[in-house]
């Protein structure tokens, strides 16, 4: 290996274990590596500051070009002025011979001594500039140059680690124990003393991997990943230098254990968590002239899909479109996104050109009743989602209107409640119709009248983070779906009124989805029989669930749908429970905001 580091005259550690090829290799030091990355490092700064400065003063000289070129432009214009003012004078003189050409013959001479004393400044600040810019140039590949050497640095540090470390585990060694071993009854003293000597000798090999890993350099990271790498520890020779019956069938004894270690060729790689390319010598080519040129293309990467995944060779690229150079030659490109069947070939590169995958979403056969959440964080997901399969479905008023559902839908199992719409306003700092026109209505005599100041912080009762948030209008409902799609990168949106009334039946053809009889305390209505009815909304699941395991579908809140007249859905706490039947409809402006009005979500499937 030709070593970068050659003529800084660095220490050299001898590969004590390895291939023939790895064993002939010399590697510096890892205190050398450091110590030549510190210079390097130094010399970058320095370089950098040259840079700064030269760059400073090639932009000085060319505000001084342009203030010049400009200058230029103004004494060309007296210029032309002085000159044609010397025709005009000249052509009196035959009218008038006595005529004085002097003033007009001084204004044009003097005209032109400054423009030329301008375009001598302008050619002196553009050769300047030159300069300047050349010699900016080559602080740039002085930089350049020195960072291709802090690259290379960095390979070598990492070579050089794994030399050293190479170097401390493969060692041979003794190891002295003790094991006292109870035996069955029905062993033989011969069979005991061979079974203690076999959990001795295993002994004597974990504590030898142990004291190997910690002896070396950096013991601390090869310990954490010893199960990574395999130290293939031999028993050269064992001597048993004492054993005896101790009776109550134990058997004790101690052996004089000589040990070595031949560990894989990429153990050290392993122990220090770095690509195994370092455990192995490079590629050379045995003569410098024949080394062979690979050419380099440009290849444009594209797929039908936002928010994917680039991989090319093993290496993460970001989501696409990107351009990359590639070296000629076949490599292996994947484009993924989660739902979507992964782009996988292998492509031959032989010039520019541009690649379009089209991915493919998986085929996801929902069952009816299955529930799921997307993640829209790290730790966070969007609301719990419960699917409704496609089929023939009764709704509308004593479910007297027959609807045929070509495809399924999933709608969330819950009103949105205040936690998950706090999520959205956190991320994007929206504002609330109710906060902008600084009013919530609520119900007051059997009317609605607006309460002011009050939105979905401080509807006007007490919340916790399980109540469906209220005060929020159509538009401001919209707002959040619009932010779930685009965290999660599926279609979510409010459910139309038919989508709404079939997961609230939940093929019921009754008023409510129990029945034709509400029943006191079955769900939180006015005059419902519920410490919350006419009181406030109630925290989500606290009634039981109908057939398709959605809450909250009778009272709580009214729901917006996507009906653009502004109809919502299901009735409220502050509602008689004769307006929280099934076919049952409010209409309030897609603006307005009010203390008994919610919204569930539906993600298309």
């Amino acid at each position: 290996m030709r070593l970068v580091l050659s003529a800084l005259a660095l220490a050299i550690i001898p590969v004590v274990s390895g291939t023939p090829a790895m064993a002939q290799e010399e590697t510096v030091s890892v205190v050398a590596v450091e110590d030549a990355l510190f210079s390097q490092n130094t010399l970058l700064n320095e370089a950098e500051k040259k840079i700064f400065s030269k760059q400073n003063e090639l932009n000085n000289q060319q505000e001084q070009t342009s203030r010049l070129e400009a200058q230029g432009k103004e004494l060309s214009s007296r210029l032309q002025n002085a000159k044609a003012q010397l025709a005009k004078d000249y052509a009196r003189v035959s009218d008038a011979p006595d005529f004085d050409l002097a003033p007009s013959q001084n204004a044009y001479q003097a005209a032109w001594a400054k423009v030329k004393q301008n375009q001598q400044q302008r050619l002196g600040s553009q050769q300047q500039e030159e300069t300047f810019a050349a010699e900016l140039q080559a602080l740039k590949a002085e930089k350049l140059a020195i960072e291709q050497k802090i690259a290379n640095l960095k390979e070598d540090r990492q070579r050089a680690r794994v030399a050293t470390i190479r170097s401390e585990i493969s060692q041979k060694g003794e190891q002295t124990v003790a094991y006292v071993n109870s035996c069955k009854t029905d062993m033989t003293l011969e069979q005991c003393a061979k079974q203690t000597n076999t959990l001795a000798l295993q002994k004597a090999v974990r504590q030898y991997q142990s004291a190997l890993l910690e002896g070396t350099t950096e013991s601390k990271l090869a310990k954490q990943n010893q199960a990574q790498a395999t130290l293939n520890i031999h028993v050269l020779q064992q001597q048993v230098s004492k054993a005896e019956f101790l009776g109550e069938n134990q058997y004790s004894s101690m052996l004089k254990v000589t040990l070595n270690a031949r560990p894989a060729e990429n153990a050290p790689c392993k122990l220090l968590d770095i690509d195994s390319k370092y455990c192995f010598a490079p590629s050379q080519a045995s003569e410098p002239e024949k080394i062979k040129e690979t050419a380099w293309h440009s290849v444009v990467i594209r797929s039908n899909q936002y928010d994917d995944q680039l991989i090319i060779d093993g290496v993460r690229y970001g989501s696409t479109p990107a351009e990359v150079m590639l070296p000629v030659g076949q490599h292996h490109i994947q484009i993924e996104k989660e739902g979507y069947i992964a782009f996988d070939q292998l492509v031959v590169i032989n010039g520019d050109q541009t690649l379009r995958a089209e991915l493919v979403a998986k085929q996801n056969v929902a069952k009816p009743g299955e529930t799921f959440a997307d993640n829209i964080g790290k730790h966070s997901a969007a609301p719990e989602m419960v699917v409704v399969t496609q089929g023939t479905y009764m709704i509308g008023e004593r479910a007297g209107k027959q609807v045929k559902l070509s495809r399924g839908f999933s709608i969330s199992t819950t009103p949105v409640t205040v936690a998950q719409f706090r999520a959205f306003v956190d991320q994007t700092n929206y504002q609330t119709d109710a906060e902008l026109q600084k009013v919530c209505t609520r119900i007051e005599q059997a009317a609605i009248a607006p309460v002011a100041n009050k939105y979905w912080r401080d509807p006007g009762f007490s919340q916790q983070d399980n109540s469906p948030v209220v005060c929020v209008s159509q538009n401001d409902a919209q707002a959040y779906v619009n932010w779930l799609s685009d965290k999660t990168g599926y279609f979510y949106r409010l459910p139309s009124e038919d989508e709404w009334e079939i997961a609230a039946r939940a093929g019921s053809e009754k008023a409510y989805w129990w029945g034709e009889a509400f029943g006191v305390g079955q769900a939180n209505t006015g005059w419902g029989g519920t410490p919350w009815s006419n009181n406030s909304s109630s925290p989500v699941k606290s009634f039981a669930p109908n057939a398709f395991g959605l809450y909250d579908v009778v009272g709580n809140v009214w729901e917006w749908t996507s009906d653009t007249k502004g109809l919502l859905k299901g009735g409220a706490w502050s509602f008689s429970p004769e307006k929280a039947k099934a076919e049952s409809q409010l209409f309030i402006a897609p603006s307005s905001a009010a203390n008994f009005a919610g919204f569930r979500v539906v993600r298309q499937l």
